[in-house]
């Protein structure tokens, strides 16, 4: 093979590697990590919430009282003390060497991914699943909250990881106009685009 022949076939091949990068890049924004299990009860912790104990205390006895997750909910938090916040929840969370409990960091993918979390979790107002994953690439999982099946089958397309499903009923954690209600889980679970991804009621 001569000189020429050599250097357009190399060419060729980088185009192919390059091509491959970049197909294996546009899996991992569209399916998601594969990695989300079906929580039996995932506890959101919010400090001003905690109002008989200390935030510390009830991740821990969450964790004592079955919760397999603990995600993450401050929205009045500046970044470096979200950041510290985010950091003891995962020490909390890793402290309990009986089985993993995974740490899930509201709206922030660049907090989850600096205190060692699990995934982020966001609303449909918040960044989109696809620029989440830009960010974190396959280092988080990704969940989304959806209220009706357009956006779970939405989130679906888009690779989450897991959907928030509800609220499920009347709740004084946050203003709702509308109740999705249990029967929103029903029809999330038989729809074939929806039924393999873990979802959390809430």
């Amino acid at each position: 093979i001569g000189r020429e022949t050599r250097a357009g076939v190399a060419a060729e091949i980088e185009k192919l590697r390059y091509r491959a990068y970049e197909l294996e890049r546009g899996l991992t924004l569209a399916v998601g990590t594969g990695r989300a299990p079906q929580w039996a009860l995932c506890v959101l912790i919010t400090s001003s919430m905690c109002d008989h104990m200390s935030w510390e205390q009830v991740a821990r006895e969450a964790i004592a009282g079955g919760a397999d997750c603990l995600q993450l909910r401050e929205k009045d938090l500046d970044s470096g003390a979200l950041l510290e916040r985010a950091r003891r929840t995962v020490a909390i969370a890793r402290e309990h060497a009986g089985g993993k409990v995974w740490v899930i960091v509201n709206d922030r993918p660049d907090i989850a991914m600096l205190s060692g979390a699990d995934g982020v979790h966001v609303g449909q107002t918040d960044l989109s699943i696809r620029d989440v994953r830009k960010l974190a690439g396959g280092a988080l999982i990704v969940g989304i909250s959806t209220t009706n099946m357009d956006q779970a089958r939405q989130a679906a397309r888009e690779g989450a990881d897991y959907c928030g499903l509800g609220p499920m009923f009347p709740t004084t954690t946050k203003h709702k106009p509308a109740i999705a209600g249990p029967a929103y889980v029903r029809e999330y679970l038989s729809d074939s685009m929806t039924a393999g991804i873990p979802h959390l009621a809430i």
